[in-house]
């Protein structure tokens, strides 16, 4: 009898989660007489309802130390910090290797953990927002160049010394250089090397005049021979090496003086560094009865190898009548008395020099010599004046 009631119990049993009569918010399992509600996993049952579960805000490294946890309904998803992917297993951040992909580099990339570097070639350095390379401006040390200027250019610098000198780098400094014994030979005569310079000898019986000339002639062999006037010193014809003391056409301050005999590549007793005074004009005096046209008042030949054939000299001024003429042969000019017949009178000459370059010749040298050193080559215009005495 029991068995019957009970089996009829069963078997009348109201199913409440087919039927939908149940107020569970998202699973409903049916039990006899009754029904239970279950949540999905990532939710907590609370009677009948689900309260969704804050995974990130339980473990703050869900994610990792380069992960950001969000929140989702029943579970979260993991986002990387710029630099970063997700691994395969979605949960973890690793590194981005970005010279594997694109990037902005120019001269190489360097991998580094969230990010890259682009590498610079030498005198450059990354600029600080661009991401590009900019030239590295040297000279904003101010050892760099120890005593030297320092002249900053695209990925290097240079450390430039006055004329007559080089940088050495491994003192640091700026030092003489020693034109006299440089292959280029700049003197044809003899060479005395001075601080910043050297000085051009010139053939015995020759005196130096400006820098690159030699003169001698009738009256100057002999140095009491100029004085005859007595309005020239004894400082006309120095016998110093260094008397007027400008080299590669600039003044020298501090420079010493050397003796006529302090030489640098010829024998003593074949140069002449003794030099002529041109602040001041040499008075030569001839008698006109003694003196002819074939007489050679004065010789004038260039010291610096560079004139040697490239070189004219002419009467600039003080020879109106045309009584004084300069011809050339061989390098060497000469100043005669022209056919006129001089009469006896004073006669002040001006007599200078001017090289005879192309300009495609001028080119050709400062491609061969810097350009410091093409002007000492050349030299200085030679502007001399000469007062002769005719009685």
């Amino acid at each position: 009898m029991y068995f019957l009631y009970y089996f009829y119990i069963f078997y009348s049993d109201l199913d409440e989660c087919a039927t939908k009569q149940h107020n569970c918010q998202f699973i409903c399992v049916n039990t006899i007489g009754g029904f239970t509600c279950k949540c999905p996993p990532g939710f907590t049952q609370h009677h009948t309802a689900c309260i969704d579960n804050n995974e990130c805000a339980s473990d703050v490294n869900l994610c990792g130390a380069k992960g950001m946890c969000q929140n989702t309904p029943g579970s979260y998803a993991c986002d990387c910090q710029r630099g970063f992917t997700l691994d395969q297993s979605g949960m973890t951040c690793e590194d981005v290797d970005e010279c594997d992909g694109s990037h902005r580099c120019q001269h190489g990339c360097q991998n580094i953990v969230g990010g890259y570097r682009c590498s610079c070639p030498q005198g450059y350095l990354q600029h600080y927002q661009w991401n590009q390379c900019v030239d590295e401006n040297e000279c904003m040390s101010s050892q760099i160049c120890g005593g030297a200027t320092c002249h900053n250019t695209l990925g290097s610098f240079k450390c430039i010394c006055p004329t007559g000198f080089q940088f050495e780098h491994f003192g640091g400094s700026c030092h003489d250089i020693n034109e006299c014994g440089s292959s280029q030979a700049p003197c044809s005569y003899g060479c005395s090397n001075t601080e910043g310079g050297y000085v051009c000898g010139c053939p015995p019986g020759y005196f130096r005049v400006g820098q690159g000339h030699c003169v001698t002639g009738a009256g100057l062999s002999r140095a009491q021979d100029i004085a005859i006037s007595g309005e020239i010193d004894d400082n006309s014809l120095s016998p110093e090496a260094c008397y007027d003391c400008k080299i590669n056409g600039y003044p020298k301050r501090g420079r010493k003086r050397r003796s006529a005999n302090d030489t640098a590549t010829e024998d003593e007793s074949l140069v002449n560094l003794a030099s002529w005074d041109l602040e001041k004009p040499a008075i030569l005096s001839f008698n006109i009865s003694h003196i002819n046209t074939r007489d050679r008042i004065l010789e004038l030949t260039p010291a610096l190898t560079t004139l040697q054939h490239h070189n004219r000299y002419v009467i600039d001024s003080g020879n109106k009548d045309g009584i004084f003429r300069l011809n050339q042969k061989d390098g060497i000019s000469y100043l005669h008395l022209t056919k006129k017949k001089p009469v006896p009178g004073v006669y002040d000459l001006e007599i200078s020099s001017f090289p005879l370059y192309k300009e495609k010749e001028l080119i050709q040298l400062e491609d061969k010599h810097d350009r410091d050193y093409l002007t000492g080559e050349l030299g200085d215009i030679l502007k001399m004046k000469i007062k002769i005495l005719l009685h």
